[in-house]
């Protein structure tokens, strides 16, 4: 016989996060008027963009083609995504587009306070109960041809362009791997805008979110250069977070400049120390309460340059400015921080674009908020991805197996469409253990 498995995790794997957002999303309001015959309900389309992510379909037409075509797809999405009827393409889309990004948050907040019950959420914790949070931008639609009136406009040579675009906050820590988007704020036109959206309001928005949401929680924003100006760290002291921004001299010349003077006048604390690891050297360099700008003198920051030689002698240079206070003892810590910011590059967009997820593939525009509402659930299935890769054993196993994310990937949804699948735990031991297939004797419902 085969050897038992792990037990899934209650709250913490694939059946009981879908349960959690599932309950979420009953509470969203369908703007559908119900004197009309509703087949398909909002808490089933919203499942099953959920589940199409969750799968990694390439596009909604081969998840519709599938998923009403398919009697092996059908039954699974009942017993583990419990959809009853999936809509088709256009259904979906029809249904989707009217609901705001912001309907999602209270699933994304309540896998978060599930991963805080089940004493995962620790693990992340970069001092006691801080959590790094990291804040940046990516494009989700570009087209000289689509558009709608929530689209970003610009000109180019060959005519407009429009887009849409999204700020996303991702808790990060120096040393996992795994990251946890929290929060997305849509860089797209309010309704009756005549002028572009922008980083910097979105920033305000998803600053004001993140705090109304998570109230006791403490966190250290870690952002690009972009982000190291006044209106934006005076809203991070309106909303109590601390900050380790990086600075560069080209956006921030008074800054280097005020540096500068303290360096020639004995000002700034600084050592260099050899890298046994690599036989090159590295050194540090910060002073306290800087001016950061003209426009912005009585806002003083607090600044950090670190740098690296090789062996060869070239050598690298990174700059910070932080509310928090610097010593020698924590610089090198502060450093790690602030070099963890490039994991909402590495570890959240670039796998969401390479790495399976399709996440610059247009699975639909719409007319009012498909486009950010269909980035928002993506986000999601990411985040409960992330949540199994770092808590749920029996996924780890999976993923230990299948080695590549691409292949866990073709895996899971090869198994999704061949076998009638009872329940999660059935589908992932299999998952996991390829040789436990012989043993999965499943039979299609018949009802």
């Amino acid at each position: 016989m085969a050897a038992p498995f792990p037990k899934l995790r209650q709250d913490l794997s694939m059946p009981g996060m879908l349960a959690t957002v599932r309950r979420c999303f009953d509470r969203v309001v369908d703007p559908r008027s119900r004197r009309n015959s509703i087949k398909h309900t909002l808490t089933d389309t919203l499942m099953s963009a959920l589940a199409m992510f969750s799968l990694k379909y390439p596009s909604l037409l081969q998840f519709d083609s599938r998923a009403r075509g398919d009697d092996t797809v059908r039954h699974n999405l009942r017993t583990l995504y419990e959809v009853i009827d999936a809509p088709c393409d256009t259904q979906m889309r029809s249904i989707l587009d009217p609901i705001e990004p912001g309907e999602l948050r209270p699933a994304f907040r309540a896998l978060h306070s599930a991963l805080q019950r089940g004493n995962a959420l620790q693990d992340f914790a970069w001092d006691d109960d801080t959590y790094l949070l990291s804040i940046d931008g990516t494009g989700l639609f570009s087209s000289t041809q689509v558009s709608c009136p929530h689209c970003c406009e610009k000109k180019t040579r060959n005519g407009p362009e429009y887009y849409h675009q999204v700020l996303v906050a991702v808790i990060v820590h120096p040393d996992r791997r795994t990251v946890l988007p929290l929060d997305f704020e849509p860089i797209t036109r309010a309704d009756g805008a005549t002028k572009n959206d922008c980083e910097r309001n979105a920033a305000k928005r998803l600053l004001e979110s993140v705090a109304k949401q998570y109230p006791k929680r403490r966190f250290v924003v870690v952002e690009d250069a972009l982000a190291a100006n006044g209106p934006h760290l005076q809203s991070l002291q309106q909303y109590g977070m601390d900050f380790i921004i990086g600075a560069k001299p080209g956006g921030n010349p008074t800054l280097f400049k005020a540096v500068q003077e303290r360096l020639q006048q004995g000002l700034c604390t600084e050592w260099e120390e050899v890298d046994e690891r690599t036989g090159g050297t590295r050194g540090y360099r910060f002073t306290h309460q800087v001016p950061l700008n003209h426009e912005h003198p009585d806002l003083t920051v607090n600044f950090l340059e670190y740098w690296e030689v090789d062996a060869k002698g070239k050598e690298r240079i990174w700059s910070w400015i932080t509310n928090l206070a610097i010593t020698r003892i924590n610089a090198e810590r502060l450093m790690r921080a602030g070099r963890a910011r490039w994991k909402i590059e590495n570890e959240t967009f670039n796998t969401l674009k390479n790495q399976g997820y399709h996440f610059e593939h247009n699975f639909g525009h719409g007319k009012q908020y498909l486009c950010s509402t269909l980035a928002g659930l993506m986000l999601m299935a990411f985040l409960i991805d992330q949540i199994q890769e770092h808590a749920c054993r029996v996924f780890q196993l999976a993923r230990a197996h299948c080695k590549s994310r691409l292949y866990l990937w073709e895996r899971f949804r090869a198994l999704f469409m061949t076998l009638y699948v009872p329940n999660w735990e059935a589908l992932m031991s299999t998952w996991a253990d390829p040789s436990r297939i012989k043993f999965f004797l499943p039979e299609p419902d018949t009802s």
